[in-house]
């Protein structure tokens, strides 16, 4: 099965729960503030969420009076979306195959999605296919250093398709190295502006300090090159 196939197979069928422990997760709420600041003044600026989910990650755009569209392979999540953010545009779509214009988006913005691509030149293609001259993108990854410590027996020279279990969830990501990333985003015809490694916040008063003394996501932000 296809990786995208499976990845709305997988989501389909426990979007609810997926969708609700996201929601209470400080630490995606956190990562999700520090990509806004990225962003910078959206007012009007017409912005793709690739892999938008239940669409709360549009929300605070929504406010900020950008133009959002929000794209997902799963169908239950893009319902979710638009009861959640029936001031955007939400459509169930493949983000390596869009049917939007060249040049139509002033940022395209995805946060933990691209990991489910076995191949990500074509999806970067495609965001920079859709990306208007002076647009830039934003891409949230998890961070190779945090798949080496939860998943990984500390082996942080681990690629391909994994399966793992988050917060009581199964899932699956294609994991990669930090060059990879470089890579495929030269093979793209992308170039990288800024990098950011942030340091996690505790999720609970419980949390030990050994869940935040090395970074959980990469942040790229990138343009066309």
């Amino acid at each position: 099965m296809k990786a995208e196939k499976l990845a709305k197979k997988l989501y389909d069928a426990q979007f609810e729960r997926y969708s609700k422990e996201q929601a209470k997760y400080k630490v995606i709420q956190d990562l999700r503030k520090k990509v806004y600041q990225l962003l910078g003044n959206i007012k009007n600026k017409k912005i793709l969420f690739a892999g938008c989910g239940d669409g709360l990650e549009c929300l605070p755009a929504i406010k900020k009076k950008a133009k959002v569209i929000g794209i997902d392979i799963s169908k239950r999540a893009i319902e979710t979306a638009k009861r959640n953010c029936p001031q955007g545009k939400f459509y169930v779509m493949d983000f390596e195959r869009t049917n939007f214009p060249k040049n139509c988006f002033d940022i395209v913005v995805s946060i933990l999605s691209i990991m489910y691509k076995k191949d990500i030149v074509p999806v970067l293609r495609e965001f920079k296919r859709i990306l208007k001259k002076k647009g830039f993108i934003i891409i949230v990854v998890p961070h190779p250093v945090r798949k080496m410590i939860k998943y990984n027996k500390l082996n942080y020279f681990v690629r391909g398709k994994k399966w793992e279990v988050w917060r009581g969830i199964r899932r699956f990501n294609y994991y990669r190295l930090i060059e990879d990333y470089f890579d495929a985003f030269l093979k793209a015809g992308l170039k990288v502006i800024k990098l950011k490694e942030p340091r996690p916040i505790k999720a609970t008063k419980n949390t030990p300090n050994r869940e935040i003394n090395h970074p959980h996501f990469l942040i790229f932000q990138l343009v066309k090159g």
